[in-house]
Order: structure tokens, then C-alpha cells, then sequence
């Protein structure tokens, strides 16, 4: 067994031609989740290593999973005789609750730069980032000069802006697991961070602490969702039988659904947090609370209902995590 070190990363690309202007109503707008999987090369070969963007983070830390799950019941997946199966591991990800309620969602895997597998639509710009990478020897921080270079040497001047920041931190060892969730809101921060140490003899689970920290991050975003869209509904933004209903009733049985993937990992191992746990019905009812001093009924006052201070804003997190166009996170 090995140790696993990993942090995913929300993405703001914003892509001006400057053979235009600098406006930054003009500019292009890319959004992305990201987190790289390195894994141990079988005796003398060399470590392999993957990278996963998504349109959401929980979608990014799944196939994470999914990746680490296989690695480690068959060992390095790239030469293997028979190639692992990307599509039927995106599709098993892919819940019920997204499938009919994120038709945006995307995804794609890189290995050495190239695109091993992809689904949906997201900016090329993207791709370009990991080729560069790769060329770099994933060192990150030169990919976006050399991407600059690479529009440049096509004919096309532009300037890249990057903004990051960090979701989450990962740190799995055969004995024990650490996770640091960060979740941003549009004026403050909240952290929490959860430790994984197995009840019995034998090592952790790596797939099922991260499916789990997975939920977490799901689960944050959609307990909110709910909060708000549950007010909206009283007021009579949204209406009944409407699909913006349906969406919410769906959510609040997925929040469920996750909960009971929790359950199980605190069944199975020691599951500690710090500070404490968040829970889905708190933040669920919190966000009630905020939606009935923020929203009013239609014909009141504005009821636009915008994100306030306390809304968990996930940038590249949001629906619009495949947006190509002029507007960001």
C-alpha cells in the first residue's frame, strides 16, 4: 500500500485577446475543477500519473475514487492488456439527481498531457493547460506561459488570468486519513477537516474515504440549494409542480442518499471531525432562515434572489462550470 497526497482545486481561466481589447466584459471565461492522482510505478516503471477536471468538485473527488480503486486492485492501468473502462466508470458516477438536473455536467482524464477520456463539453483551453503541464513536467505554474505561447505560435494573441483555490486537501495513508474541506462563501470561509482510522486490521479504504469527502462536498452545495429553493416556493417565486420543485424534492432525497454513504464509513472506521460535523439538515435549515430575510414574494420588493454573504458560492462548482462565454463563478 502506499501514501496518497492530493488537493483539488476550483479554476477561473479568464482568456483576453489582445489583439481586441482588455475588457473584461469581453473576455472568455473557463471554468474548472481540478485534482491530480499520483500513483507508484510497478517496480522500476515509472510513477503514472492522472489528472481529472470537472464540472464539479464532487464529480472530480469520485472518479479520483474510481481511478485509486482500480490502481489498487490490479495495479498501474495504463499498459494493462485489457484497458480500464472509462465510460462505464463516468457513467456509475453520474447519479440519478444529475443525470435529470445537470445537463452541463463534463469531465475529462489526462495522462502525460493527452486526453484519455471526455464527456461533455468544456474550453479547449483546458487541454492546452495539460499539455503544456506535461511538457513542463507538471510543473503548474509555467503551463499558463506556455499556453500563451502555444495561442501565439497558432496566430492568436492572448493573455490568461488564473485564479485558484483550494477545496479540499487529501492525505490517505494505509492506517489513516486526513481530509481538509474548504467551503468559500462570497465573505467568509468555512473549514472543517474529518480524520478516517479503521476499526479493524487492515488498511483503509482509500475509494471509500474519498467517495465520502465527496458527499461532503455534494451534499454542502445541495443542502443549501434546497434551503433557499424551499422559501422560494412559499413566496411563490417557484411554483408548485414546476420543475424547480420537482429539483428540489429530488435533492432533498439525494441528501439523504449521501447521508447514508457517511453512515457507512462511520460505521466502518473511527470517523472523527474537527470542528464538528456538518450537517445537511443544520445547513438546510440555516438557509431557510437566510431566504426569509433575503427573498420576497414576486411584486414586493426585488426577488432576484441573488447569493448573499453567507451563500457557500463554489465558483467552478456552480452549473455554469462549463461556461465558454463572458460570464464567471
Amino acid at each position: 500500500m502506499f501514501d496518497f497526497h492530493s488537493t483539488l482545486l476550483r479554476e477561473k481561466f479568464i482568456i483576453h485577446d489582445t489583439s481586441v481589447d482588455m475588457d473584461e466584459d469581453k473576455a472568455i471565461v473557463a471554468l474548472s475543477n481540478r485534482i491530480v492522482i499520483p500513483l507508484p510505478g510497478a517496480g522500476k516503471a515509472e510513477n503514472e500519473v492522472f489528472i481529472v477536471r470537472a464540472q464539479n468538485m464532487h464529480s472530480c473527488i469520485r472518479m479520483a475514487a474510481r481511478i485509486l480503486n482500480t490502481y489498487i486492485a490490479a495495479g498501474p492501468i495504463m499498459n494493462r492488456p485489457h484497458s480500464f473502462d472509462w465510460e462505464s466508470a463516468w457513467e456509475a458516477i453520474v447519479n440519478d439527481y444529475e443525470y435529470r438536473y445537470n445537463p452541463d455536467r463534463w469531465i475529462a482524464v489526462y495522462h502525460n498531457g493527452h486526453t484519455i477520456f471526455k464527456s461533455g463539453e468544456y474550453h479547449l483551453l483546458l487541454d492546452v493547460i495539460e499539455k503544456c503541464d506535461a511538457r513542463n513536467s507538471h510543473n503548474y505554474e509555467r503551463s499558463l506561459p506556455l499556453a500563451e505561447e502555444a495561442f501565439k505560435a497558432a496566430g492568436k494573441i492572448v493573455k490568461i488570468k488564473h485564479e485558484s483555490n483550494v477545496a479540499l486537501v487529501v492525505n490517505l495513508q494505509p492506517d489513516q486519513g486526513r481530509f481538509g474541506v474548504i467551503m468559500r462563501g462570497a465573505a467568509r470561509t468555512n473549514t472543517f477537516n474529518f480524520s478516517v482510522v479503521p476499526q479493524q486490521k487492515g488498511a483503509l479504504n482509500y475509494a471509500q474515504c474519498l467517495a465520502v469527502a465527496a458527499c461532503f462536498l455534494e451534499g454542502v452545495q445541495l443542502a443549501f440549494m434546497v434551503g433557499m429553493n424551499n422559501i422560494k416556493l412559499v413566496l411563490g417565486i417557484f411554483k408548485r409542480h414546476s420543475m424547480e420543485e420537482k429539483k428540489t424534492k429530488e435533492a432533498g432525497r439525494r441528501l439523504g442518499r449521501l447521508n447514508a454513504e457517511i453512515d457507512t464509513l462511520e460505521r466502518a472506521c473511527v470517523v472523527r471531525y474537527r470542528p464538528e460535523k456538518p450537517e445537511f439538515s443544520r445547513i438546510l435549515s440555516e438557509a431557510e432562515q437566510l431566504g426569509q430575510k433575503i427573498l420576497h414574494a414576486p411584486g414586493s420588493e426585488d426577488n432576484s434572489g441573488s447569493a448573499s454573504a453567507d451563500e457557500p458560492r463554489q465558483g467552478a462548482d456552480d452549473k455554469d462550470g462549463a461556461s465558454t462565454g463572458h460570464h464567471g463563478a
